[in-house]
């Protein structure tokens, strides 16, 4: 937390600590917790922050409620409804008595300690005692037999002459004389995804059902589906039925039996040039499907077996958007997390998901009232189930910030293929292409200084040079673009074939340019070149693959020997991360 930052904004020194209190007592602080916590480049990833703010996963009722500590009473109710889940789940689950009783004092003891001081997001104790029960029942999957099954009812379901005949019934079919056949292809496909999210709505109803028919299905899949969030699906559907493209959504947290109808979903959404990236939960969380559950139960293994199975929990953008590229049309990662929707806590994997995804529809209704009563927006638009009434399913629309850019990969081949006919004409002309790498993110603070450092010296370098034709990276930024996209469109640029001289970044380079300055070198550049930048360690790695398919090639800088006490680029940005930090 930036204390200067915040001392500008007019914040008192004991509100600032009691802040930092919350995010270090809840473990949702960076500073304290960088290999749990995301950082603040990966959080934007999903969420839209303004220079100074900081991103808590909570209601802002509840927010406010610890920090201000003026409603006590409503913390407290959530508090009980935390324990409320626990202990019946502990009864019912663990058979040997004197574990049982063991298990439910020792949460009862850490429950009455983490509440104590009011200061604990209930989201967050709630994780921490489903980890002890975990640990102590020694069960990975406690509902796995219940989860197991509805899945197996649902199952039934679908394969039923009843689900058919309902499914596909005229009933409540609008169409006009005159409708051409695209429009009732389009009303069909939006009739039956009502049906299916009203099925889904209905869930306790059919798992209630002693046998299937026509006429009880038409009657759990009649409740009526409405909201901004539909009026937006049917929206985008008829807009990506049109262009003839791909797009993604990210499904977030489905449910264990309405995950099959889901899916049945997801079916009708392919058609549309859809593709879907199922998130579901690292462990346990109740209700929740997690990648366990895709793994062991056998009607999920059966239903998902189409389906390309991402384990990674730190995948790449290119391997990521290879992945999206390929033939297959559903997608499954984790989000590396057992608790409610918590972007500080979600994995890279998940992360660059959300990034990637054109809209999110989140299913889980705990997620859902967490983020619909947030202050927060975020970078994509979200589709919300919202369960607080109970004779119709409604569906919010949380739009994302109108400032949120979205770099497309064909966005980002574009703009790499554009550049890469540029240096194709240039080389036409008989000139010379060099690359010039350099630290751009790895100096706490600095960001600006190395910009204007590497504007001085390539200018420089231009003025110095006849034929040659420097490519500055910075140069191409546009607002909104994170080091992931830069790299991405560069590495299209870099293995063109094009460049004749890729040159890094020394220590000379940079006393050069301060001397043009008029300025002595301040300490915090002393010494510094493209080894301290793991963003310049990626492309020395890149520029050593071309100069074996194209050895005329000539790189300079410094050794490659020095490059190696960085191992990887990180998330959003090129900052340092030293070989010890790295598992």
């Amino acid at each position: 937390m930036d204390l200067n930052n915040q001392a500008k904004k007019g914040r008192s020194p004991e509100k600032e600590a009691w802040i930092a209190n919350f995010f270090t007592e809840n473990h949702i602080a960076y500073e304290a917790f960088p290999h749990e916590v995301a950082s603040l480049e990966q959080l934007r990833f999903m969420v839209y922050t303004e220079p100074c703010q900081f991103y808590y996963p909570c209601s802002d009722r509840t927010f406010n409620a610890i920090i201000n500590k003026t409603d006590s009473d409503w913390l407290i109710m959530n508090y009980v409804k935390v324990w409320d889940k626990i202990k019946p789940l502990v009864t019912s689950i663990v058979e040997d008595k004197f574990r049982r009783e063991f298990l439910l004092n020792l949460i009862q003891i850490k429950f009455r300690h983490d509440t104590a001081s009011l200061v604990m997001l209930p989201s967050r104790i709630e994780k921490r005692l489903l980890h002890i029960f975990i640990r102590v029942s020694e069960i990975d999957r406690p509902l796995a037999r219940r989860k197991e099954e509805m899945n197996r009812k649902v199952s039934e379901l679908l394969e039923s002459t009843a689900y058919r005949q309902a499914i596909n019934d005229r009933e409540g079919l609008a169409l006009d004389t005159d409708s051409p056949l695209d429009e009732i292809g389009l009303r069909i496909s939006f009739l039956k995804l009502k049906r299916l999210f009203s099925l889904a709505f209905n869930m306790e109803k059919v798992m209630a059902m002693d046998g299937f028919s026509k006429e009880k299905l038409m009657g759990f899949m009649s409740t009526d589906v409405t909201g901004p969030g539909w009026e937006h699906l049917e929206e985008i559907l008829r807009k990506w039925h049109r262009d003839q493209e791909w797009h993604y959504i990210l499904w977030k947290s489905p449910l264990s039996g309405s995950v099959l109808l889901d899916l049945e979903v997801i079916k009708i959404l392919v058609r549309f040039g859809i593709k879907v990236i199922i998130s579901v939960k690292h462990a346990f969380y109740f209700d929740e499907i997690t990648m366990a559950d895709v793994m062991e139960d056998p009607y999920l293994t059966s239903s998902f077996k189409a389906a390309e199975i991402i384990t990674e929990r730190q995948i790449s953008k290119n391997s990521l958007l290879d992945k999206l590229k390929s033939d297959k049309t559903i997608f499954v990662i984790d989000d590396g997390t057992q608790e409610r929707f918590n972007p500080l806590l979600t994995s890279v994997t998940f992360a660059r998901a959300f990034k990637e995804a054109d809209e999110v529809l989140i299913r889980s209704p705990k997620d859902a009232w967490c983020i619909s009563r947030s202050s927060f927006s975020y970078t994509r638009n979200m589709l919300l189930r919202n369960l607080d009434v109970s004779n119709r399913l409604d569906i919010l629309f949380k739009p994302k910030h109108p400032r949120a850019v979205r770099f497309s990969e064909a966005d980002l081949r574009a703009k790499a293929e554009a550049l890469v006919y540029h240096l194709k004409m240039e080389k036409r002309r008989g000139k010379t292409v060099m690359f010039y790498s350099a630290i751009v993110g790895s100096i706490p603070g600095q960001l600006e200084m190395a910009k204007k450092i590497l504007k001085i010296f390539v200018n420089y370098l231009r003025q110095k040079h006849k034929g040659l034709v420097i490519i500055n990276p910075a140069e191409h930024f546009e607002p909104g673009m994170d080091a992931d996209d830069l790299m991405y469109m560069w590495e299209i640029v870099q293995r063109s074939g094009l460049i004749d001289i890729w040159r890094f970044q020394t220590y000379e380079d940079i006393e050069k340019a301060f001397e043009l300055m008029g300025e002595k070198v301040p300490p915090e550049w002393v010494g510094k070149d493209a080894t301290y930048s793991t963003g310049c360690t990626k492309e020395m790695q890149i520029a050593r693959e071309v100069q074996k398919e194209r050895p005329e090639m000539q790189i300079i800088g410094p050794p490659w020997e020095k490059f190696l006490r960085r191992k990887e680029y990180g998330v959003g940005k090129l900052y340092d991360r030293t070989l010890g930090d790295i598992s």
